[in-house]
């Protein structure tokens, strides 16, 4: 059996994220989540849950934030056209 590594899951899960085309003002969010994103891996990981539960966790917060962060740069976007 493999270790698993939090870098790894969460990198595959802020990949659908990362490849957004953020704003500027948008971007320390992103890394904020990022970072509490890989303590809860962490922590969840170090408390012995397996992997697949962690990859599970991490999609849906990631998921759940993208969907957040369109929200907020399409309102940015209404913002800029008036």
């Amino acid at each position: 059996m493999s270790e698993t590594y939090p870098e790894e899951v969460v990198a595959d899960a802020m990949e659908p994220i990362i490849s957004l085309d953020v704003p500027l003002i948008l971007q320390a969010s992103i890394k904020r989540h990022g970072k509490n994103l890989m303590e809860l891996a962490t922590s969840l990981l170090d408390a012995g849950i397996d992997e697949l539960h962690v990859r599970s966790v991490i999609g849906h917060a990631c998921s759940s934030y993208r969907d957040e962060l369109i929200t907020a740069i399409l309102r940015l976007g209404d913002r800029h056209e008036i």
